[in-house]
């Protein structure tokens, strides 16, 4: 006897890609409509459903769609008992998480009479409900399958263009992560050698290599440091060394980011499930974004955005629209940071500036300011609601 799962469509695909994950059926049926079908979510589901290993359902072979009326109960049962026909004997699954109201009505309405376990997995959560049969009460059950940022992202529509470079950038970042904190950590002292960085190198962030050999004089033991730690070569303040397109990226403002996606990842296994550094999207319509930090977290999604220095050239914070018009392009529960070391983000009495911090909330951004960005291991922590564990050096 065969086992199917069926599942109703609609905008929220993850709880139908977590349903599949976890009873992993031979079968699956869609109940879909017109709209849903122009909008591809079918399609979007099944992407990230066989990214991973061991998954492999394609549309008329295992994986069938049935497209109804959304408003139509009777639409619904008559498309229902034309596919139905040869398989009635078979045991299915019904996920009521999705679809209309009506779509939910109808499907239970059908599949009660037949072989039927009916689910409903809550949006926010890791687990499902079998509501039914009503005079038994049953504790939800886990769901063990946390998505992580491709699956995500491909759950939605979006194509990540750069995948196998994540793992390169993740490396990076990994062994960069002494000198990321020690600028955060010393960064009133670093600025002006930072600056001057930018100055140098910023014409250069599309080169993959050059030749970096300039005059410097150190102003503290901080920015001795820092050239020490780098690897410069440096006698009578002259600083040599080949510079990689990374490395170049790294000293004009890639700090910031590094740092930010190294305290991420330490939350991974607890709060985190994934993390990505550098990741670029390219969405439905063919146009291309690239995001700092991405991570997920109970199946939600959530980037942050980092601007170094102090942003002489936005003092308006137009990235702030930028976080709003790419909002747009996920599900319902994506939440975005703003992390600055820029000073013209502030009053002078130090808090955010009124417009700034009108236009983050319109966008449900949270903005770190340059003081609370060496805090950024706490904050992030209450965010995630875990304790916070100090790494190991």
């Amino acid at each position: 006897m065969k086992n199917v799962l069926v599942s109703l469509v609609s905008d929220q695909t993850v709880p139908n890609i977590l349903g599949i994950h976890h009873f992993h059926p031979p079968e699956l049926l869609f109940v879909s409509t017109e709209a849903m079908e122009r909008r591809g979510k079918v399609d979007d589901m099944l992407n990230a459903v066989n990214l991973q290993d061991g998954m492999k359902y394609e549309r008329n072979v295992n994986a069938h769609v049935v497209t109804v009326q959304e408003d139509s109960i009777l639409d619904c049962h008559r498309e229902l008992e034309k596919w139905i026909q040869g398989r009635e004997d078979a045991e299915f699954v019904i996920n009521l998480t999705g679809g209309t109201k009506l779509m939910s009505i109808a499907v239970f309405e059908f599949f009660k009479d037949y072989s039927s376990k009916m689910i409903y997995i809550p949006l926010n959560k890791n687990e499902f409900l079998s509501p039914f049969p009503k005079k038994t009460i049953k504790k939800p059950v886990p769901i063990e399958k946390r998505l992580n940022v491709v699956e995500y992202l491909a759950a939605y529509g979006l194509k990540v263009l750069n995948r196998d470079k994540l793992r390169t950038n993740r490396e990076m970042a990994e062994r960069r992560r002494g000198p990321a904190i020690f600028l955060i950590e010393n960064y009133k002292e670093l600025r002006p050698l930072l600056g001057w960085f930018n100055e140098k190198l910023n014409d250069f962030r599309n080169k993959g290599k050059i030749s970096f050999r300039e005059q410097y004089v150190c102003h503290c033991r901080e920015e001795q440091m820092l050239f020490a730690k780098l690897a410069f070569d440096g006698k009578d303040g002259c600083y040599t060394k080949v510079l990689l397109k990374p490395e170049i990226c790294f000293l004009t403002g890639g700090w910031l980011e590094e740092y930010c996606f190294n305290i991420v990842s330490e939350f991974i296994g607890r709060g985190v499930d994934d993390a990505v550094l550098g990741i670029v999207i390219e969405n439905a319509q063919g146009r291309n974004n690239e995001f700092d930090v991405m991570f997920t977290s109970g199946n939600a999604l959530y980037f942050i955005e980092c601007k170094s220095l102090d942003q002489e050239h936005d003092k308006n914070w137009d990235v702030l629209y930028k976080i709003g018009a790419l909002q747009k392009e996920f599900g319902l529960r994506v939440e975005s940071f703003l992390v600055t070391t820029s000073p013209n983000i502030l009053e002078n009495d130090g808090q955010v500036k009124k417009h700034i911090a009108a236009r983050a909330e319109q966008f449900r951004t949270e903005v770190l300011t340059p003081s609370e960005v060496a805090d950024f291991r706490s904050f992030l922590a209450h965010r995630l609601s875990v304790q916070v564990r100090e790494p190991q050096q």
